[in-house]
Order: C-alpha cells, then structure tokens, then sequence
C-alpha cells in the first residue's frame, strides 16, 4: 500500500485557490499559488539560512524551489499523490514559527508596535540553527513523529501524472 501527501485544495473564494484543472494540467509547482498557503521556514530570511546551512545538506535542497504539503489529510478536499521521490524532508513546524515571528519583529520593531507581540527572546540566527537541526527525512519522521506540528516540504515538482483529488467522507 502507498504512502499519501496531500496539498490543499481551496475554496474558489480563498486568496490562494487554484484549480482542479490547473492542477491536472500542470502539477503542483513551487509557483503553484497553493503553495503560498504553507509556511516555509528557510524562506523567510533566505540568506541568512543559506549562511548557516549545514555542510552536509544535499544540494537539491532549496527552500525557494519547496512545495508545502500534508502527511494526512486535514481539509475537506485535497490534492493527493503517493510518496514519489526521497527529496522529501520534515523541520519542526513550531520551530518555523518561532522564525516567522522573529522575522516580524525584526523587521517592523522600530516603526510598528505591534511587531514587540512577536519577540521570541532568541535571535533570528538562533532559530534558524533550531531549523536545520530539525531537518530529518519522511522515513526517519515516520518511525518516531517527534513533531506536533511537521512543516513537510518536498524539493521537487509534483507530476500531474500521479495527483488526484481526494475528498472526506461525511
């Protein structure tokens, strides 16, 4: 039996909808609009994870270049496939957050009040090393799941081949 990810498939309302056509079409993309919808935790200060990126990380890993998806199925409708490549890896999600917010703050703390509800104690740089120290591929999340919140991000296009739609029964 195959193992599934899944994409979201949004409402035709959501700022980030894309259709089934479009998707049957051409696969999902790291353009795919879609995609905006995932967080990504090494896209946020590109350079700066770049900067830290751990000398053994394979090449194929390019957070501009990821595709956000799901190990299970969390909304009503999704686009589905079968586990199709190895470069596929799991970062702890609340650590990407913590990035995300520390971003924030660093970047409207001087202009916006708000950004000081986003201060995490740590600096960004700090956050960033949590990142890729979380960095474990599918097979090795799956045996323990040490991740509440997995961020899984796949470093290649999805073909149209292999995606169909996949719908909750209610």
């Amino acid at each position: 039996m195959s193992f599934f990810l899944y994409h979201a498939y949004l409402p035709e309302n959501h700022a980030h909808f894309v259709s089934e056509e479009q998707v049957m079409q051409e696969g999902i993309q790291f353009f795919t609009k879609s995609n905006n919808r995932y967080s990504n935790g090494g896209r946020v200060k590109f350079e700066k994870t770049e900067s830290l990126r751990p000398f053994n990380t394979p090449d194929w890993v390019n957070f501009k270049e990821a595709i956000g998806v799901d190990i299970s199925n969390r909304f009503s409708k999704s686009f589905c496939f079968p586990v199709f490549t190895d470069k596929i890896l799991i970062f702890d999600g609340d650590i990407s957050i913590s990035i995300y917010d520390q971003a924030f703050y660093d970047d409207f703390k001087d202009f916006d009040e708000e950004a000081l509800n986003f201060y995490t104690g740590e600096s960004i740089e700090h956050w960033i090393r949590l990142y890729w120290d979380s960095m474990m591929t599918l097979q090795a999340y799956l045996l323990k799941r040490p991740y509440p919140k997995p961020e899984v991000l796949v470093f290649e296009s999805i073909p149209k081949e292999i995606i169909r739609v996949c719908e909750e029964k209610s």
